[in-house]
């Protein structure tokens, strides 16, 4: 636990060491209070396989690459052969030639994880120009080594990407404070992720509506996140929770485990973090 001074961080870190030392796998997290700057963690330096939420990191550096003048967010980007890449996502089920916004590419990528549409936004910067942005953010344990669907990682997730707890929650307390690229990016990438179709991780008990929305208002109210999910029960979620009394982002991890509920959404990591999130959110904006 770092930087904890308040007695309602010193209580939130007991309770959520108490939910990660009852996952049977590995389980860090890191948490950072957006008005205080308080933090807390539990092994959030150890390097973990990311599974989509890498897709978090592709996005700064496709909007770093718009800020630079490469390109532009209503550039068109056409999807191809190449681009294909099972798994999570529609576009693998479509035809080759369908063009879209480089922004449309990144909102399918965000929202519903659309594993084609990453590839296009990898080939748009370069999986290069996407670990040295990481380097620049000072996010050390950040890295992505193939385009998705690549065989030569073979089905070992560490081999296509890994991050660590207190990498993702720098990055996603960057964008949450508007300094991801810059004011305007920043709160674009929120626009995205707030629409996630996705709840299946860190906010997964928190009481969505219908609409995907979060009561009362969801203007006072939001989740904008990312997770993941991969074999040997690797499960991933980073995020930024605004709420009636609060802002705060966070990120976990999980691998491995014997605990009950398979290897779907109900696995042992997927109820592991939404009880991280929700623990979270009640102490800092519900």
């Amino acid at each position: 636990m770092t930087g904890a001074t308040s007695t309602k961080m010193q209580q939130l870190a007991t309770h959520l060491r108490r939910i990660s030392d009852a996952h049977t796998g590995s389980c860090t997290w890191a948490v950072t209070d957006l008005a205080t700057g308080e933090h807390v963690g539990h092994d959030e330096g150890t390097v973990m396989p990311t599974a989509s939420l890498i897709k978090t990191p592709i996005l700064v550096t496709l909007y770093q690459a718009v800020h630079d003048g490469r390109f532009r967010l209503d550039d068109r980007a056409r999807y191809e052969e190449r681009h294909r890449s099972l798994g999570s996502g529609v576009l693998s089920k479509m035809s080759f030639g369908v063009e879209m916004t480089v922004r449309d590419a990144a909102t399918l990528m965000m929202i519903i994880s659309d594993n084609s549409a990453t590839n296009m936004c990898i080939d748009m910067v370069g999986l290069d120009a996407i670990n040295a942005q990481m380097e620049r953010l000072g996010l050390k344990n950040t890295r992505i080594f193939c385009r998705l669907g690549d065989r030569s990682a073979g089905l070992d997730p560490r081999k296509m990407n890994v991050s660590a707890a207190a990498d993702m929650c720098a990055l996603f307390a960057l964008i949450g404070h508007h300094e991801a690229v810059s004011v305007d990016a920043s709160e674009d990438m929120l626009r995205i992720m707030r629409r996630s179709d996705y709840r299946h991780e860190l906010s997964r008990e928190l009481p969505w509506n219908e609409m995907n929305m979060l009561p009362p208002d969801p203007r006072s109210a939001w989740v904008a996140e990312k997770g993941g999910a991969f074999l040997n029960g690797a499960r991933t979620g980073g995020a930024v929770m605004h709420g009636p009394s609060g802002e705060f982002a966070m990120a976990a991890f999980c691998e491995g485990g014997s605990g009950s509920g398979g290897a779907g959404r109900e696995s042992e990591g997927n109820v592991t973090l939404g009880a991280l999130g929700k623990a979270a959110w009640d102490a800092l904006a519900g």
